[in-house]
């Protein structure tokens, strides 16, 4: 599954690029940047702001796929650790334990997957009210990529919270 947020990830990063790319030389000089909660522009930058935000989103997935990158050395320092049932947890083979890590590892993927999709469709709608074609930047419009982050944070938390017990018993 981490392949596959993986793959999501660059997709997503790609094609916001692409889609500034595309849209950077349509932009007016300035382009709103902070909106309120009914949608309006509260805040306006020059067009190079979009290009700054674009950067963020790739900063923010470093960051996560750096945790990822840190999980393997986390697991080999007991006192890092922050799971139900550590000493029984410590206690298992390798193979086992590398098993929660895989989880683990997919947890932040998936967050960064839903990160990368939050910023394309802010970046899209920036663009779009940029370039007249909308007036308002709607919450709607960002409620799938709230939706996937909200479904990620339950998920694989409720996952990693069960998943030492199980492996200790034996159930995975």
């Amino acid at each position: 599954m981490k392949r596959l947020y993986d793959l999501a990830n660059f997709a997503l990063l790609l094609l916001t690029g692409l889609f500034i790319y595309r849209s950077y030389p349509l932009l007016p000089a300035r382009i709103p940047m902070h909106f309120t909660m009914s949608g309006r522009p509260d805040r306006w930058d020059g067009r190079g702001a979009i290009v700054v935000l674009f950067a963020l989103a790739i900063a923010m997935t470093a960051v996560l796929y750096l945790i990822i990158g840190f999980t393997s050395r986390m697991g080999k320092n007991p006192r890092y650790l922050n799971i139900p049932r550590k000493r029984e947890f410590l206690a298992l083979p390798e193979e086992k334990r590398a098993a929660y890590w895989a989880v683990y590892k997919e947890f932040f993927a998936a967050l960064a997957v839903s990160v990368n999709l939050l910023f394309y469709l802010i970046i899209r709608g920036t663009v779009g009210i940029a370039t007249g074609k909308a007036g308002l930047m709607p919450f709607k419009v960002m409620l799938p990529a709230f939706a996937l982050m909200a479904l990620a944070l339950v998920f694989y938390t409720w996952r990693l919270l069960t998943m030492p017990g199980k492996l200790i018993r034996g159930d995975e």
